[in-house]
């Protein structure tokens, strides 16, 4: 086994641990890790995936942990190339503009429909995570600070519907694979500017500014994904996000 092999399986073992409290079941607890890795780098871009060697990492069946690939495949995080055979999602650049322009256009659009409804109660919960996220970033923690920060995107569009908010959270959930994978390559560029923008944003939700929160979001998520993008591939031209940034911000 490689250094690396075995740190993943580390890694895998204690994301089972943390896992087998909240989710009791074999598939659920490997659906629930193998993600978490997906998303956080652990398991990269292209890795293949050896059920016989996953499983006996997990501690799960053989049976469960199929099924479980099964979900990350329609999920968007596994890419089957046969019937034993998996892979790791590739990274690409088309990929990452649809994908932003995609939060973007619908992630927008929820901010504005949750900001009218948003009780006192959530205000504070708003501010409480941009005031922990500022915490976290001090300390240069990248994976500490992605907790509280996952749970405010999903806090801005929270009483927007559930399918909305069920559909942008794998989209975040496959931008936090995109964004943990832009750290590891420029850990000091990480922080650059993405406080004042949450702020921002939060400004315009705490002033019931709906349109404000829209283009704030829009403008946040744009500038993000074009940050990645300059490091991932330069050249590339992004048409879906600049357009999709152009509709969210239009009056």
């Amino acid at each position: 086994m490689t250094a690396r092999s075995a740190e993943v399986a580390n890694k895998l073992a204690r994301s089972d641990d943390d896992a087998s409290r909240a989710h009791p079941d074999e598939m659920s607890r490997a659906h629930h890790a193998l993600r978490r890795a997906i998303m956080h780098g652990d398991l990269r871009a292209g890795d293949p995936l050896s059920q016989v060697e996953l499983a006996r990492q997990l501690g799960v069946s053989r049976g469960p942990l199929r099924e479980a690939l099964r979900i990350l495949q329609r999920e968007g995080f596994v890419q089957q190339e046969s019937q034993h055979r998996a892979r790791v999602a590739a990274f690409s650049d088309d990929d990452l503009d649809e994908l932003y322009a995609m939060r973007i256009s619908l992630e927008s659009l929820a901010i504005g429909i949750a900001v009218p409804r948003m009780s006192e109660d959530h205000l504070r919960q708003l501010d409480d995570l941009l005031q922990e996220m500022d915490e976290k970033a001090r300390t240069g923690d990248v994976e500490q600070w992605e907790c509280p920060h996952e749970k405010f995107h999903r806090a801005l569009v929270h009483p927007s519907g559930p399918r909305l908010e069920r559909e942008l959270a794998l989209l975040s959930d496959h931008a936090t694979r995109y964004r943990m994978a832009f750290v590891s390559w420029n850990p000091l560029e990480w922080q650059a500017d993405t406080s004042t923008q949450h702020h921002t944003i939060a400004e315009a939700v705490q002033s019931r500014d709906a349109k404000a929160a829209s283009r704030a979001l829009a403008t946040h998520l744009a500038r993000t994904a074009l940050v990645v993008l300059s490091i991932a591939s330069p050249a590339y031209e992004p048409v879906r996000i600049r357009k999709a940034l152009a509709g969210a911000c239009a009056e």
